[in-house]
């Protein structure tokens, strides 16, 4: 992210004079990511090294999206779920195609558990935000003259398969935070919830956003070993859970040291 950060910052700038619409960058990356799809489908030494490459542009272009709505005043609540929607499809697309060079059900649970960490990513830093007064404006439904189905086809895709487990990581994290705390997280200070919701809770999940995934994914393309991907996902979710398991010690830790101690 580091070194994409000014990359997408300067494509934004461009995009936004060239008067390049949000949605066209958004099905653009979407498309990037089919096209490395099936080219790590086809398998071969040069689909590979094309598929790593593609994925890179598509993670440039995936960065740049939201800021170039946000550069022209176009941010939408349908190009939210758009985006998620798309990034979805790239998502199931490359495990499909991953499949060509291992078993299917390691690679569907797979899919399951790095769906779960880029929730995890989401939600813990829409958190950390909003405890600190740092909620994303409100935005339009729709573009102007957009038709109805613009908005209600991708919603109805993040209400189908991604709310439950955005429902389920919500939960989770107050049963978490409870069983630290000993109060649930709405009977508690305001100074316990931001220990909760910290920078190491933060940054130890959100490097493991698309950007990272699919730049892991790139280098193993290149060496030849797209499968070896899948382990790593699901060692991913592991490291996850100890990341929770970590934030509960360092919650206690903290509530003793100010006097204060679990029920």
């Amino acid at each position: 992210m580091v070194l994409l950060q000014p990359l997408a910052s300067r494509g934004v700038a461009w995009l936004a004079r060239a008067g390049v619409a949000p949605t066209a960058v958004v099905f653009t990356h979407g498309a990037l990511g089919l096209a490395a799809a099936a080219l790590v489908a086809t398998q071969g030494r040069a689909p590979l090294i094309a598929a790593a490459l593609l994925l890179q542009a598509k993670t440039l272009l995936d960065n740049m999206d939201g800021g170039l709505a946000r550069a022209t005043g176009r941010v939408t609540e349908a190009g939210r779920y758009l985006d998620t929607a798309v990034d979805l499809v790239g998502n199931v697309a490359l495990f499909a195609a991953l499949t060509r060079y291992g078993p299917a059900v390691p690679a569907l649970l797979a899919l399951v558990a790095l769906t779960l960490v880029l929730s995890l990513d989401f939600n813990l830093e829409a958190r950390y935000r909003e405890l600190r007064g740092e909620r994303p404006p409100s935005a339009p439904p729709l573009p102007p003259g957009a038709p109805a189905w613009w908005l209600s086809l991708p919603r109805a895709l993040y209400r189908l398969l991604l709310a439950p487990q955005d429902r389920f990581l919500a939960r989770l994290d107050g049963a978490l935070f409870a069983a630290a705390a000993g109060v649930p997280q709405a009977a508690a200070p305001m100074e316990t919830r931001l220990a909760w919701a910290d920078l190491f809770s933060t940054a130890s999940v959100v490097n493991l956003g698309l950007s990272t995934q699919m730049a892991l994914l790139g280098v193993l393309l290149i060496v030849g070993h797209p499968y070896l991907y899948v382990p790593l996902v699901l060692l991913q979710l592991a490291y996850a859970v100890l990341v929770q398991i970590a934030r509960m010690l360092r919650l206690r830790r903290a509530l003793r040291a100010d006097g204060g101690s679990p029920a």
